[in-house]
């Protein structure tokens, strides 16, 4: 029998679906068509444009893995309240900036604004690593929110395991200082490392989807 809780994290997760698609969507406007040109010089634009190409496809590959964690964290979530939902929004809200970032990234990363823009799009994947961990922290806690054949023990060591995605971020956002170059393409690697599932989250979503 379904639980009014588990029916608004169905809801949670729809609107948090539609938000993800959204986002993902408006990534591909960053890449202009190059107008008014002659043929044999359409080609060299279209080269010219591989720091819009890079940042669209580094941004598309962060979100949709952050799409597949935040389904997996709602695997196990059962049961909502007010500051899950505030949570969710944060987190949100994060993702629908994630254009903005890009499409900074890709005009400047070849100029002298190439620190500041590689500085703001380490800063901004930061701060949804940060939103990560708050809502599984607060999700967590006691269990809870989250499923009954969901331990303690299991819960905290997928906290345990994601709580170093900050830290992470936040060795990004310094190397970004150094060289932005460097730091997007750890930053991509970071994405590609959340993208494996940990052992702990792996077992709980075995046993979850046992149930």
């Amino acid at each position: 029998m379904t639980t009014q809780g588990e029916k608004e994290t169905t809801r949670i997760e729809a609107f948090s679906d539609g938000v993800f698609a959204i986002a993902v969507t408006l990534l591909i406007l960053e890449v202009k068509v190059p107008r008014n040109l002659p043929p044999d010089q359409l080609l060299a634009a279209l080269a010219h444009q591989w720091p819009a190409w890079l940042a669209f496809l580094s941004s598309f590959l962060s979100i949709g893995i952050m799409w597949l964690n935040h389904h997996r964290l709602f695997t196990l979530i059962h049961r909502c309240d007010e500051p899950l939902l505030f949570y969710n929004l944060l987190l949100l809200l994060a993702i629908t900036i994630v254009p903005f970032p890009t499409a900074l990234l890709a005009e400047y990363i070849r100029g002298p604004g190439s620190r500041v823009a590689g500085l703001l799009y380490t800063i901004h994947g930061m701060i949804i690593a940060v939103c990560y961990t708050l809502l599984w922290r607060h999700a967590a806690t006691g269990n809870r929110l989250l499923g009954p054949r969901i331990s303690h023990d299991l819960a905290h060591a997928i906290f345990k395991q994601y709580r170093f995605g900050p830290l992470l971020s936040l060795g990004c956002v310094g190397l970004s200082l150094v060289s932005p170059y460097a730091a997007v393409g750890v930053m991509v690697a970071l994405t590609l490392f959340f993208a494996v599932r940990p052992a702990a989250l792996r077992c709980a979503l075995d046993e979850e989807l046992a149930t």
